[in-house]
């Protein structure tokens, strides 16, 4: 958050559990715009397959974030869908 207070584009990255703390934290910064990127908590269960999937689904809007292509959305929700919620059709 002090980087992009500096004007130096960053992607920050909380889980559903931590969203509203880094909203907070943002505002207590004077960043009440600060663009977050979540993803789904938690994440400690997730095989290293698992994450390498949910980096690919997060990696568009990482890169949207770091230069500063287009609008950015206050909160961003990476389109994964965790393993144990998949639903076999």
């Amino acid at each position: 958050m002090y980087l992009e207070k500096r004007g130096v584009p960053t992607s920050t990255v909380v889980s559903t559990a931590f969203r509203l703390h880094g909203r907070l934290a943002a505002k207590n910064l004077q960043l009440d715009d600060l663009p977050q990127l979540v993803v789904p908590h938690p994440l400690n269960d997730l095989t290293p397959d698992q994450v390498h999937d949910l980096a690919r689904a997060a990696y568009p809007v990482v890169i949207e974030q770091l230069t500063g292509m287009g609008k950015q959305a206050v909160d961003t929700l990476v389109a994964y869908v965790r393993p144990a919620l998949r639903v076999n059709a």
